[in-house]
């Protein structure tokens, strides 16, 4: 390897004495050589195998600082294809999944708290060791003590990493590709330590950007970095002829839990009728709806039924696999909030629930195996509504199909 290789250095890091999460990482070097050669032999490409071992389902390994520096020179190559994966990688060691962090935003502070009550428990953790049976628990407690400390220090660690990085990969904003552009955008979000810097970068790659998802991103970033004097700036937005630009707005406006009618209507117009998906938005996968329902649910219009038919609307457009993560996170949000908590009296009859809650059992009723939402069902179980489809019909009383509010348009 060449100075201008930007996987040199790899040969250098102890890599069999680190871990992810199927054991120890002597294999990470492989994957990393794959990427950046673009070539792999199995299902699933060197970045998504790298991913699964270092951030599976979004837990950050020991393993995962240790690539940051090279992710982020083959981030900067412009000889490589992809690029922006490996930034929406480097965004996945920094947080872990952002479903997790969305709709507010992560707090680096949480995980740094975390670490130090871990340490801070050093004496409880070595009277517990002491007051092992034998040999043999006390070896077990040790290595539990040490993998709570080893997984801890991981989180903290991975972001820090990712974050010393920002200032170098910030140039990416003004790369040729939509893509890469609207990737690092998302990237600069998760770190409010950073803001000063990033919300200038921001604003100046919102005004330039052509790329609607891409300039959405950027607006989104504003709003989940959470400094207040970008909210003028977003707000202009709120009236952009280009939805996902008013999308944006709204989303981020609500971080600041500014919930006014025209971002409550914003917010229902694009939850019923989402922009076309594109790789140039990634918050949550790129699911517009996913996203405005989370917005929609900081507002004080929630659960009125404009909004609830709204969702229902949306949702009843959500078919194949390529629509899973918009039903997904629409339908767990909708039923989250129209069905809280545990009732202190479950319904008896169909009759006992509220209009609204009428509404999303008549819908899950009337839609077919394949049309019925899933994240809700917890909460039909928690409020001792039928989950099975033929219960649930006998239960809402063999009702028309027609007269279901998801087979109209929410009001525009």
């Amino acid at each position: 390897m060449t100075d201008d290789d930007p996987l040199t250095g790899l040969d250098d890091v102890p890599w069999a004495q680190l871990q992810h999460s199927y054991g120890m990482a002597d294999d990470v070097p492989g994957h990393l050589r794959a990427m950046r050669a673009g070539v792999w032999e199995g299902r699933y490409p060197p970045i998504a195998q790298l991913a699964n071992r270092i951030v599976h389902q979004g837990t950050r390994s020991q393993a995962a600082v240790h690539t940051v520096p090279f992710l982020v020179r083959m981030a900067l190559d412009p000889g490589l294809a992809d690029r922006h994966r490996f930034v929406g990688l480097l965004a996945a060691i920094a947080i872990g999944l952002d479903n997790n962090c969305l709709p507010n935003g992560y707090d680096p502070r949480e995980d740094r708290a975390t670490l130090a009550d871990v340490r801070g428990e050093a004496d409880d953790a070595a009277r517990w060791i002491d007051e092992a049976a034998d040999d043999e628990q006390r070896k077990q407690r040790e290595g539990s003590c040490a993998q709570v400390l080893i997984d801890a220090e991981a989180v903290v660690r991975s972001y820090d990493a990712v974050r010393e990085a920002l200032p170098a990969l910030a140039v990416l904003l003004t790369s040729d590709s939509p893509e890469l552009r609207s990737s690092t955008a998302n990237l600069l979000a998760w770190f409010p330590e950073s803001a000063a810097t990033s919300v200038p970068l921001l604003k100046a790659f919102v005004a330039d950007e052509v790329s609607p998802g891409a300039a959405a991103t950027g607006v989104v970033a504003l709003g989940l970095l959470g400094e207040p004097a970008a909210v003028p700036f977003i707000r202009r937005y709120l009236d952009s002829p280009v939805v996902e630009l008013r999308w944006a707005s709204a989303f981020a406006l609500t971080r600041f839990g500014i919930a006014d009618p025209a971002v409550g209507d914003v917010l229902t117009q694009v939850v019923a009728r989402p922009p076309e998906k594109t790789e140039t938005m990634s918050f949550l996968s790129g699911s517009y709806m996913g996203l405005a329902a989370m917005a929609l649910a900081e507002t004080p219009g929630a659960t009125t039924l404009r909004a609830v038919d709204a969702m229902l609307a949306g949702l009843a457009d959500c078919r194949g696999a390529e629509a899973f993560d918009d039903r997904y996170y629409t339908a767990q949000t909708l039923f989250r909030l129209v069905f809280p908590d545990v009732p202190a009296e479950p319904p008896r009859s169909f009759g006992d629930l509220s209009d609204v809650q009428q509404r999303v059992v008549r819908f899950v009723a009337d839609q077919d195996e394949a049309g019925r939402p899933s994240g809700g069902m917890d909460a039909f179980r928690r409020w001792k509504v039928p989950t099975r489809h033929s219960d649930l019909r006998v239960f809402v009383g063999g009702a028309q199909a027609g007269a279901s509010p998801a087979t109209r348009r929410a009001p525009a």
